[in-house]
């Protein structure tokens, strides 16, 4: 067995410091379940395919922020699972946006080679509520490996889905 290298460690920690950050949180919210679809990179020149999410927001929070858990998936194959936290800000009107942040791993790489194995995702969603307990949105995310490796290409996804809470 080999020792991991700089940047897979530094991964394991971040995952490692997110999942014992949990345990304090406060258990104020509810359990969501997102499902969206849409375009898996946006750019000119660089594969262009179908993308299909599913990201589970668990009930801790820490006033707005909260953890978030899911997978990305091209329709060439890639996959992608990552783990991070959201910020819940609301907006009149039943609107919500919402940034987030999380690191995670590639599964596979379908048509497209994003140079690591490590990558970071960075988004934004816009929800409104049109009923309890479904949202819809749009989200717009971008993943890199940050520089970890020389070849960083990076993609961009444009997401349209809706979230519930599962019933409990």
């Amino acid at each position: 067995m080999t020792a991991s290298s700089g940047p897979e460690r530094s991964a394991i920690t971040l995952l490692a410091v997110l999942l014992l950050a949990a345990g304090p949180a406060l258990a104020e919210g509810t359990t969501t379940v997102g499902l969206s679809s849409g375009q898996y990179g946006l750019r000119g020149g660089l594969p262009r395919e179908l993308g299909f999410q599913v990201d589970l927001r668990a009930p801790w929070q820490w006033g707005p922020v909260r953890p978030v858990l899911g997978v990305l998936a091209g329709s060439s194959g890639g996959g992608y699972l990552f783990t991070g936290l959201v910020l819940d800000l609301p907006l009149p009107w039943g609107m919500q946006v919402s940034p987030g942040f999380a690191p995670g791993v590639v599964l596979s790489q379908g048509n497209r080679d994003l140079g690591s194995p490590i990558e970071f995702r960075s988004s934004i969603e816009l929800s409104r509520q049109i009923a309890s307990p479904v949202r819809l949105f749009v989200s717009f995310s971008h993943l890199s490996n940050g520089g970890l490796t020389h070849h960083n290409p990076g993609v961009e996804t444009l997401m349209f889905g809706f979230e519930v809470e599962p019933p409990g």
